[in-house]
């Protein structure tokens, strides 16, 4: 079958049977009433692959499952995409219900409410293959420089590294210049999780075989859905999607939706 028919025909499938199986569920797991009719208003960041990104199917994997979950609650969902900064600070002042995916903080709980974790990932040390790094655990990092974009959280170790001045943190406007400073010496290691990093490694110019992950786990994170504090009824629609993910994570349609959605964006990006 030609390559771009096989894609067709992929996207196909997963419109008939995926998509149907989860819009089916909005019988079962929704509740009536007026709520149902409110449309919620999502706002994502971009080039956060395959997570958040304007060039991705749905503006991602990330605004691809909370949209399916939100509608199998009977709600409507529109979605729009900002630069990370100016997404946080919309939805603080109210243009918008909910912003995702964003790891969860102490300093983000003082204006946020979160959801359940819509991914759970391992996040790993990248440095470059010739690097004399050979840590096998976070000791092995202190007295390293480290490159995180901008608007990614540090996460907590890190973080408390940082601030016990162990460490040194380089941001860069994109996760690709980190890989580029990287390259060039300027950066000792990345920190990212494994979706992400397999995603953009996959996807950019840099040759596959000259970055590597250091042996250990640097944090296992999640992501999620953040709802301002100051918006009307805000814990109602975080325990409802809580209640509608939970379901649909143990019927199994969250794990069919994902690998759905990774395997057809990988099959697409392999014809451009």
């Amino acid at each position: 079958m030609p390559q771009q028919r096989k894609l067709s025909v992929y996207w196909l499938v997963f419109c008939l049977l995926v998509l149907p199986a989860t819009a089916a569920a909005a019988d079962e797991f929704s509740a009536p009433g007026p709520q149902e009719s409110a449309p919620v208003r999502l706002v994502t960041g971009p080039h956060y692959p395959p997570l958040a990104a304007d060039y991705l199917p749905y503006n991602g994997l990330g605004a691809f499952l909370v949209r399916r979950i939100l509608e199998a609650s009977g709600s409507e969902v529109s979605v729009d995409l900002r630069p990370w900064k100016r997404a946080y600070r919309e939805s603080l002042a109210g243009h918008y219900d909910a912003v995702l995916p964003y790891l969860e903080t102490p300093s983000r709980q003082e204006d946020f409410l979160f959801s359940e974790p819509v991914f759970k990932a391992d996040t790993y040390a990248y440095v470059s293959a010739g690097s004399d790094i050979h840590a096998d655990s976070m000791t092995g990092l202190e007295g390293l420089t480290y490159c995180n974009p901008l608007g990614y959280a540090d996460g907590e170790k890190l973080g408390q590294m940082r601030s016990e001045g162990k460490i040194t943190r380089l941001t860069a406007p994109h996760l690709n210049n980190c890989f580029r400073m990287l390259l060039a010496g300027r950066a000792d290691f990345v920190k990212i999780n494994h979706y992400v990093a397999r995603y953009s490694l996959h996807h950019s110019e840099l040759p596959h075989n000259a970055i590597r992950a250091l042996p250990f786990v640097v944090e296992r994170v999640s992501l999620h859905l953040m709802v301002p504090r100051t918006r009307p009824e805000a814990e109602e629609l975080v325990d409802e999607f809580d209640r509608i993910r939970g379901r649909m994570e143990a019927s199994g349609q969250l794990n069919a939706l994902t690998s759905w959605y990774l395997e057809t964006v990988e099959l697409e990006e392999e014809l451009r």
